[in-house]
């Protein structure tokens, strides 16, 4: 075989493969989700009570979530379960992407209007030490919930 025929071989086997995957990626995201759920563990939250009643200061637990949704007005709402605080006095704050920032005490839920096609925001926890700890299965988390439409 010439290096010519070699070469166009690979060329043609790249090029088909490539169409290949991009046809599975297409079918893969095209359909954009509407709604989405996550319950999101809080690790060493006991642990971490413990030490902040020790030291008299608050929990903060701070992370980012993705989804890839659909765009258009979107309904987020986020709460804290496995933890019992007097008057929902734990405070959530979400930054979204654009910078706009909502912040809550106890369950929030907000809603805003986004032209992305994907949801991607940043929530900052703080728990103060006087709440208590309930006993779960799973732990302490954060359920968010995402609605768009």
């Amino acid at each position: 075989m010439k290096w010519s025929k070699t070469i166009a071989l690979i060329f043609t086997f790249s090029l088909l493969s490539s169409a290949l995957g991009v046809a599975i990626g297409m079918a893969y995201w095209s359909p954009l989700k509407t709604k989405m759920h996550a319950e999101i563990r809080l690790d060493n939250f006991d642990s971490l009570m413990k030490f902040g009643r020790a030291v008299d200061r608050n929990i903060t637990y701070s992370f980012n979530v993705f989804w890839p949704m659909k765009p258009g007005e979107t309904s987020l709402s986020l709460g804290l379960v496995g933890v019992s605080c007097t008057n929902k006095n734990y405070t959530i704050t979400v930054v979204t992407m654009d910078g706009r920032e909502f912040k809550g005490n106890g369950p929030v839920e907000f809603t805003f209007e986004r032209k992305d096609p994907f949801l991607y925001f940043h929530v900052h926890l703080n728990v103060p030490n006087s709440c208590r700890i309930l006993l779960m299965k799973n732990g302490q988390a954060v359920v968010v919930d995402a609605r768009v439409g």
